[in-house]
């Protein structure tokens, strides 16, 4: 499997060139000032970039990549908090525990009470619409949104998780060799070899399903995991999981599909005339509600075509008020 998360707040001088593109992508950043959230339960106190808005809307949670902090923006075609803001909404880009190079991190419980300390902040601080609250993901950001879609403890209406890590075991033996293998190992306390045991149990694809499944999106772009970090095995994986064991069976991702996706990088939908931010789909699932698009990208989270989804969706709920 070619497994892997990118998107670091550093530069390694001996990075590969397109890993050290992502490494610089938010460097200069300015956006959201930054406040100071108390601890709450198993979560120490965090930062985090915060905007609120004016009047009762939405709030979006920007989850941060996998080496980051509440530094940075989500979004590869446009920045997640300039298109919340300008829409008037609530925003929030936690710290967490950091990035995942540490026991506390990984999808600790630490994680998820750093989650609901970071709503309970903007709910306090903002004007929040609580039937409107959402989760955005990309790569180490989306691995952390499916362990919150997992715990059934968090007040979201629907998450959107863009390429991401769902196998911790998979994800160490591509990258034993780099930090990202080291940080693997840091996170589950492994010493000279992976306790394969701790990784499976903050892997998505191994953890409980909640009672009831929250609404969640997933997307990856068929090219990832070929000059980029983490295969689309990743979410058809975790998406056949969803859809075997919620009684949705018509909707698993059949082998010979997988492989199309995998090796020829072609899917069924190709050609459909569907897209997804005017990339082509090339294959889309649904089991109740949990979709699975795999476009046509490489590692990367689009935040226009999120930003529409949740829009709608927000006119939806005022609908029906």
């Amino acid at each position: 499997m070619a497994l892997g998360c990118a998107i670091g707040a550093f530069a390694e001088q001996n990075l590969p060139g397109y890993q050290r593109k992502l490494e610089l992508k938010w460097i200069d950043f300015t956006g959201p000032p930054t406040i100071s959230i108390p601890s709450y339960g198993a979560a120490a106190g965090q930062k985090a970039r915060f905007a609120s808005a004016t009047k009762r809307a939405p709030l979006v949670i920007d989850l941060h990549q996998w080496s980051e902090d509440q530094s940075g923006t989500l979004g590869d075609d446009a920045r997640l908090d300039k298109l919340v803001t300008a829409k008037g909404w609530n925003y929030i880009r936690p710290a967490l525990a950091g990035p995942n190079n540490k026991p506390s991190a990984c999808c600790s419980p630490a994680i998820i009470d750093g989650i609901k300390a970071a709503i309970s902040y903007a709910v306090q601080h903002g004007k929040v619409d609580q039937r409107a609250i959402y989760i955005v993901g990309e790569s180490g950001g989306a691995y952390t949104a499916l362990c919150g879609a997992q715990s059934g403890a968090l007040p979201i209406r629907a998450y959107y998780a863009w390429v991401p890590i769902t196998d911790l075991t998979g994800w160490h033996s591509v990258h034993r060799d780099d930090h990202y293998g080291d940080d693997v190992m840091a996170c589950t306390g492994s010493h000279g070899s992976l306790n394969t045991a701790e990784a499976r149990r903050r892997s998505p694809l191994f953890m409980p399903l909640p009672q009831k499944m929250p609404a969640l999106h997933i997307f990856h772009g068929i090219r990832d995991g070929m000059t980029t970090s983490v295969s689309p095995e990743h979410s058809i994986r975790y998406f056949n999981r969803i859809a075997t064991e919620r009684g949705f069976s018509s909707a698993v991702i059949e082998p010979e599909v997988e492989r199309d996706v995998l090796y020829s990088r072609t899917g069924p939908e190709e050609g459909s005339g569907r897209t997804v931010g005017g990339r082509a789909v090339h294959l889309f699932r649904k089991a109740g509600n949990t979709t699975l698009t795999i476009f046509e990208g490489k590692h990367e989270g689009l935040m226009k075509p999120t930003m529409r989804d949740l829009a709608k969706d927000w006119a939806t709920i005022r609908a029906g008020s």
